[in-house]
């Protein structure tokens, strides 16, 4: 009875290692190629299985690429996290700015801004339940800026959504334009943000 259960166990676990190198593989492709261009026929090829077992882990190629999507917003979510920590006790801004340069670190590793433009293309039903994690790694950062702004350290009169919308869709995008060989670092490009936010570019 032991070993039967035990046999389960193993199958179980067999079944998880296999979804998370599906999923694996299917980010790597979806970089590289785009998702318009990944089948299941591809990614089963790329994971070295049979095409047909894909199915018995997803039910169609957009719950893989669900699976993806929320792996990367998962990620983001870990890594932004981990970077307030290092620095509580500081001021909203300053725990802003590791917010935003642990956002941009990420996207630039991970290739997200590629996967936000395959939210649009999947079903209604798998965008909506996308979306709702979204908006949960979006409130880290409009919390921050609520925060900055009941201690008085913004000026009144700005709609802080869209300024969130804006400071994150700019970070989020930097992977179609940046040179990991050219002379600004990560960091660089977060402090030259947050001096747009705070300071302004007009005399």
């Amino acid at each position: 009875m032991r070993a039967s259960g035990q046999t389960a166990k193993s199958r179980i676990t067999k079944a998880e290692r296999t979804r998370a190198r599906l999923i694996e593989v299917a980010t790597r492709l979806f970089q590289e190629h785009g998702s318009d261009e990944v089948t299941v026929r591809r990614i089963a090829a790329a994971a070295k299985i049979e095409a047909g077992s894909i199915y018995y882990h997803f039910a169609s190629r957009d719950e893989i690429m669900r699976a993806v999507l929320e792996g990367g917003v998962g990620g983001a979510k870990t890594e932004v996290l981990k970077a307030i920590a290092e620095v509580a006790g500081a001021s909203p801004l300053d725990r802003l700015r590791a917010a935003l340069g642990a956002h941009l670190k990420y996207t630039l590793h991970h290739h997200f801004s590629s996967r936000l433009k395959a939210i649009r293309r999947l079903p209604k039903r798998l965008r909506d339940h996308h979306m709702k994690q979204e908006r949960e790694y979006a409130a880290i950062f409009a919390d921050l800026l609520a925060e900055a702004q009941a201690k008085g350290l913004l000026r009144p009169g700005f709609d802080l959504s869209v300024v969130r919308m804006l400071a994150m869709g700019a970070l989020t995008w930097a992977a179609e334009w940046y040179d990991p060989a050219g002379t600004m670092a990560p960091a660089d490009i977060t402090d030259e943000l947050m001096k747009l936010l705070t300071e302004g570019i007009v005399k």
